[in-house]
């Protein structure tokens, strides 16, 4: 079945609403001439409000966010907008309410409907395609349109084969987000200001990427640089027709080729990797170096019968004085916890400090195993304070508490050692 027109659907709705009208005042006399009076112009507002002025025939609605152009044949005639907190002045730029400038006259309405002489005047209508991204998908659109956007508005940008300094090519994904403050500079002034903008940023990027290295920008390291980029070469030539830009966000940078995509993961996987493996290292060289300290202290404190609790106040009061006082202990002590590692089948491990020297007897410098001991000591109080569950396995191997006399026999061995 054909699908009638509006106008033409609208113009039958009346023609049958004069004739019944005709009717009634024929049938009811002057009775039904009144109510016929009534009815027609009832049908016609109706009429006009319900299926005309949605399509721009002899009225309009002014919908929140945009202008509407009146077209005086191929010329323009005049402008509306509606958007809450904004106005429109005589050069025809939206702006805040407050403003120094004098607003343009308002259009009559009726229940919010500007009527106009239709078909002398006729809404502008024009043709726009852009990219808009969905929850990370990308569609691509294509309108006819009857009003100008004036709210801020993101569209989508993809720059397909960018090429690096090495000639690898990127494609890369914008998202800008823009506000016409200038209905007529953006509609009149230029062929299509979003295919403009469109290629103003793809050469923007192109110039960028050029410039740089795949490594570079493929890791997203010169976002912000592109960015800022991209915004200093358009902002200021897309202000020129009525369009600032709000914001510019790099949403991806990908490689162009299959290849090139595949290659680039796996370097970041085994990177990753290598990361990994680092982190893992320096955490067991530093739980062993802890476990070293702990031994040594504990040592010490057997030596010279004093408490662990006794030392960390010590050491964190005055490090120096401790230094002096026990350093020959210190040093046997760290002698011992290397040998005794060594004897239990692990790989011998010395701890040579920067300011280790012959003349401080062959140990290592006690500032820099101060933050060590420290840590050592913490733990090892934390230890005692948490009591252990009765449903864990005994240890397989106690830890030896030295003696004093233990001591006293390492610290005259290490001296023996040492004259050999």
């Amino acid at each position: 079945m054909e699908v009638k027109s509006p106008l033409t659907t609208g113009g039958m709705i009346i023609a049958f609403a004069v004739i019944t009208g005709i009717v009634i005042g024929l049938l009811f006399g002057a009775l039904g001439t009144l109510v016929a009076l009534i009815l027609i112009p009832v049908v016609i507002f109706l009429v006009l409000y319900l299926i005309w002025a949605p399509h721009g025939i002899f009225a309009f609605f002014l919908e929140e966010g945009y202008a509407k152009i009146i077209m005086e044949g191929n010329s323009f005639h005049d402008m509306h907008i509606k958007r809450k907190g904004k106005y429109l002045i005589d050069n025809y730029d939206v702006v805040d309410e407050g403003s120094i400038w004098p607003r343009k006259k308002l259009p009559f309405t009726i229940f919010g409907m500007v009527p106009y002489l239709w078909p002398f005047h006729k809404v502008y209508t024009y043709n726009q395609r852009w990219v808009e991204f969905q929850d990370g998908i990308k569609e691509e659109r294509e309108e006819v349109l009857d009003h100008v956007i004036i709210m801020p508005y993101v569209y989508g940008i993809i720059v397909k084969g960018a090429e690096t300094v090495g000639k690898i090519p990127v494609d890369i994904i914008i998202e800008v987000e823009t506000e016409i403050f200038n209905p007529y500079k953006a509609m009149f002034q230029i062929k299509d200001w979003n295919a403009a903008m469109t290629s103003w940023v793809e050469g923007a990027s192109r110039d960028f990427v050029s410039k740089n290295t795949y490594e570079q920008i493929i890791r997203g390291e010169l976002s912000e640089s592109l960015k800022d980029h991209i915004t200093k070469k358009v902002k200021e030539m897309l202000e020129r027709y009525g369009v600032r830009i709000n914001n510019l966000a790099v949403i991806q940078v990908v490689p162009s080729n299959i290849e090139y995509e595949k290659a680039t993961q796996q370097k970041i996987i085994e990177e990753r990797k290598k990361e990994a493996t680092i982190v893992k290292a320096e955490a067991d060289a530093q739980k062993e170096a802890i476990a070293r300290m702990g031994s040594a202290l504990q040592m010490v404190a057997s030596a010279t019968g004093q408490t662990l609790e006794k030392l960390n106040k010590e050491l964190e009061a005055n490090p120096s004085a401790l230094h002096t006082k026990y350093k020959e202990q210190f040093t046997v002590a760290m002698d011992l916890v290397n040998r005794n590692m060594a004897i239990d089948g692990k790989a011998y491990f010395e701890m040579k400090m920067p300011n280790a020297s012959p003349s401080s007897g062959g140990g290592t410098d006690f500032s820099n195993m101060l933050a060590a001991i420290i840590a050592a000591n913490k733990i090892i109080e934390q230890q005692k304070k948490e009591p252990s569950s009765k449903s864990d396995p005994p240890s397989p191997k106690e830890e030896k508490v030295y003696t004093k006399q233990e001591i006293d026999d390492l610290i005259a061995w290490g001296k023996k050692q040492r004259k050999k």
